[in-house]
């Protein structure tokens, strides 16, 4: 069992990303970005219980958005107004978009066209977790991501998952590779590790793949020559150990091959030789690069960063 599976002490969480604001009222509004961060404040339950290192899983109700590590966490103060229910006093309502009265207290079922506005104080808490963010549309159903949940029933903006169960499920939901490989090795050094993997990042980035486009022009390292929207700039490296981006520790790959090299299922042998694993073979469109040589002459620094690679993703082979 990997490091990342006994999650060395992290907890991870089910967060509900606050898109439809049919129960906040008063014009409350949050300025959540699923990919980079997510905004709570001290009436939250379980606000105190969520801590740096922590895996963080958005949905929307429906399905898993994505999944990261967070890596910093903002605190501050503010004011939040709180709606309340005119006859009860309770908060639990329903903004009702198509029916009149607008609003409806789910505690004593009353109708009204207005909330009462209550403004109190706050502390508010503000997650960064751009680093390792993945995008998983498709991957898991709200029903699933529920039963995943310590407690299934809740309601809460915060779920605490059963990571063991949901590691489980999120491996058990893809045939092709590590879905989670760029948020392992965040996770891991954020507890002090050093594996090396390449990650996507986002700060920085518009410099680092104009950069390599100057240098190696608009051509997929894999696949050759290509429209600059269809490429990726590519880190060879971690960036959380290196701390900036560096043009010698990148490649630029078509969409589809820079995922796909992500999570091992593509990689570089030590002969610069494409190597294109077992899974992706019966695709044409992966199995026609196997064997073939870089599109580009990789310099000395790139072809350290892809022996790393090779070694982390085909051990058996070096």
């Amino acid at each position: 069992m990997s490091e990342f599976d006994e999650q060395a002490g992290r907890r991870a969480w089910l967060a509900l990303l606050k898109e439809d604001y049919r129960r906040l009222g008063a014009d409350t509004r949050y300025d959540d970005d699923a990919a980079s961060h997510y905004s709570w404040d001290n009436r939250v339950p379980n606000h105190q219980q969520v801590k740096v290192g922590d895996i963080i899983a958005l949905w929307d109700e429906h399905e898993l958005l994505g999944m990261s590590v967070i890596e910093a966490i903002e605190r501050g103060v503010g004011t939040k107004d709180i709606s309340r229910c005119r006859t009860c006093g309770k908060t639990n309502l329903e903004r009702r978009t198509t029916l009149s009265p607008e609003y409806r207290c789910y505690n004593c079922k009353e109708t009204f066209d207005a909330p009462v506005i209550e403004t109190v104080p706050v502390e508010t808490f503000r997650s960064n977790h751009s680093q390792g963010w993945i995008s998983l549309p498709g991957t898991l159903r709200a029903d699933e991501l529920r039963a995943l949940c310590v407690k299934p029933k809740s309601q809460n903006s915060f779920r605490e998952l059963r990571w063991s169960d949901f590691l489980t499920a999120m491996r058990l939901s893809s045939d092709f590779g590590n879905l989670l490989a760029p948020l392992e090795v965040t996770a891991m050094q954020l507890n002090g590790g050093h594996t090396i993997r390449p990650v996507r990042v986002r700060v920085g980035q518009t410099g680092f793949r104009a950069e390599l486009l100057r240098r190696f022009g608009a051509v997929c390292a894999f696949s050759g020559p290509l429209p600059a929207p269809a490429l990726d700039a590519c880190h060879l490296y971690s960036y959380a150990t290196v701390g900036h981006h560096d043009p010698h520790g990148g490649l630029l790959l078509r969409r589809d091959l820079h995922t796909l090299f992500d999570r091992g299922l593509i990689a570089v042998d030590r002969d610069c030789h494409i190597d294109v694993s077992f899974e992706l073979r019966p695709f044409p469109i992966y199995s026609e690069l196997h064997g073939r040589d870089f599109a580009i002459e990789p310099d000395n620094k790139q072809k350290k960063w892809l022996r790393l690679h090779w070694d982390e993703f085909r051990p058996r082979a070096s």
